[in-house]
């Protein structure tokens, strides 16, 4: 078997899936539902704030979700513990280069996702040292 008749073979393997499976995948969960669990889950077990507490950091980070040409785009504006930030900060970076490579911008979303993640993280960093010189003095 050659090479183009493996690939014939896995599209037509595929093809059903692609054409019935995802439209009711998409109705069953709902189109603006995609991703949403997912994304809850990033948010398990981190201790987040309503208004900024002392010794708290700051950040805004976006996500990405969606299915093919569908695609929505959240802001995130986190209050926490410097720990916790980073470990959430991480997780919506996971987030954005799994869920949010099935939208519309897959091109450009990894460059996105990991440019604001440096940003933020940077951002982070700044916070926790004049937090502790503010402590020292």
């Amino acid at each position: 078997m050659s090479i183009g008749e493996f690939l014939l073979v896995i599209v037509a393997m595929l093809s059903p899936f692609l054409l019935i499976g995802i439209p009711i995948w998409v109705l069953w969960v709902g189109i603006d539902n995609i991703g949403l669990g997912t994304l809850r889950k990033c948010f398990q077990k981190i201790d987040l704030h309503e208004t900024p507490q002392p010794g708290d950091v700051t950040f805004t980070y976006h996500t990405y979700r969606g299915i093919l040409v569908w695609s929505i785009q959240e802001e995130h504006t986190i209050w926490a513990e410097p720990a916790e930030a980073r470990k959430l900060l991480g997780r919506l970076l996971r987030f954005n280069l799994t869920m949010g490579m099935l939208g519309a911008g897959m091109v450009f979303i990894p460059l996105l996702a990991i440019g604001n993640y440096l940003a933020q993280r940077r951002s982070i960093s700044k916070q926790v040292r004049a937090l502790d010189r503010s402590e020292s003095s």
